[in-house]
């Protein structure tokens, strides 16, 4: 006779009283460290739920420290990430985002709307003032994917002029995986699941890579940012801190908190899809890049499950007289029209290539 492990397992630890003066005074974001848990520590595990927990249900944005990524890969994928944007117009635009979504955006080429969070923000209508390099998972022209054209799973545009740049940045992406992957059970924990829960949807996680260039612009037209309100798509989000001021995050009293520096730490937050996965009881929070005082770049990492992963509420989510809100589907299934509904380019070029696919998805 075989037995299973039930995968609810309820956490009875109680969230940390940092965490929630952090989140009653809602001044800055709390800071977790992860250096116990990452080295074994019993009991920092079943904590870090219970502070996640308590942290996704009211704010949804954390900072951690002892996250194990080097901060001189950081550093240097920083200062790539700089000259990444330094090298000519010429170049740039022979590696313009297309079909797949990876490749680079220009400053003021896209509108971002999301209307996930259109009651609770005013819709966007003006472009977006920074520019950025998109890249998903890095795949070769072997790949299956690749081979069948398969939206957003394309090859990644990687400049030439910059030698170093790939390496690094695939170093970069790689120790961010790794990072995601060790965090999935404090979620799962958080979620009163047994810690291994999502080991299953994350054999070959997905992954969408944001390089973004905030640079001051001396006028802004009334309601422009530079990255609009949104909430992501992700699972969880990565995002190495910057002592340049630009981000700001909405708290539960709908009020704008700016994103206060924390030295060698890691922004984290969770998107739409654990939102999903979760029944609504883990919130996917609106945020904002407002015009920075001076040049601010960002290197967003999108953690995201396989894209067979089902997407559907987990049922032991869906407490008792509730019902499920969403509908069943792969995280693929829900990827494109999540870019889909955010992205929306005024460059023709573009939309020439992307209006017949979505023309086939709406028919």
């Amino acid at each position: 006779m075989t037995t299973t492990t039930p995968n609810f397992l309820k956490n009875t630890t109680a969230p940390s009283e940092a965490v929630r003066k952090a989140i009653v005074e809602a001044k800055e974001l709390p800071i977790l460290d992860v250096g116990p848990y990452l080295a074994g520590v019993p009991g920092a595990l079943e904590q870090l739920g219970a502070d996640v927990r308590h942290i996704q249900e009211n704010l949804g944005f954390f900072a951690i420290i002892n996250h194990g990524i080097p901060q001189t890969l950081i550093d240097e994928s920083f200062h790539q990430t700089a000259q990444l944007f330094e090298i000519s117009g010429d170049e740039k635009n022979k590696h313009r985002v297309g079909y797949h979504h990876q490749g680079y955006l220009p400053p003021k080429s896209s509108i971002l709307q999301s209307t996930a969070i259109k009651e609770k923000i005013a819709l966007n209508t003006k472009k977006d003032t920074n520019s950025a390099w998109l890249f998903m998972r890095e795949r070769d022209a072997n790949d299956p994917k690749v081979k069948a054209n398969v939206r957003h799973r394309g090859l990644n545009q990687w400049p030439s002029s910059l030698p170093t740049f790939k390496s690094t940045l695939y170093q970069y992406q790689t120790s961010m995986e790794k990072l995601g992957k060790e965090l999935l059970p404090i979620y799962a924990r958080a979620l009163n699941l047994r810690a291994d829960y999502f080991d299953s949807m994350f054999q070959t996680p997905e992954y969408y890579q944001r390089c973004a260039y905030y640079h001051p612009e001396e006028k802004m037209e009334e309601g422009q940012f530079a990255l609009a309100p949104h909430s992501d798509g992700s699972f969880l989000t990565l995002l190495p801190m910057t002592p340049v001021p630009g981000l700001q995050v909405m708290t539960p009293n709908k009020e704008w908190l700016s994103v206060k520096y924390v030295k060698d730490a890691l922004i984290v937050n969770t998107g739409q899809v654990l939102n999903r996965l979760s029944n609504d009881h883990f919130i996917a929070t609106p945020h904002r890049v407002i015009n920075p005082p001076h040049k601010r770049y960002a290197m967003t990492f999108f953690f995201y499950p396989d894209d067979d992963a089902s997407v559907a509420p987990i049922a032991e989510c869906v407490q008792s007289g509730e019902k499920a809100k969403y509908d069943s589907r792969t995280f693929y299934d829900f990827f494109v029209p999540y870019l889909d509904d955010l992205y929306h380019y005024n460059d023709t070029n573009f939309m020439k290539e992307v209006e017949p696919e979505r023309a086939m998805a709406q028919g």
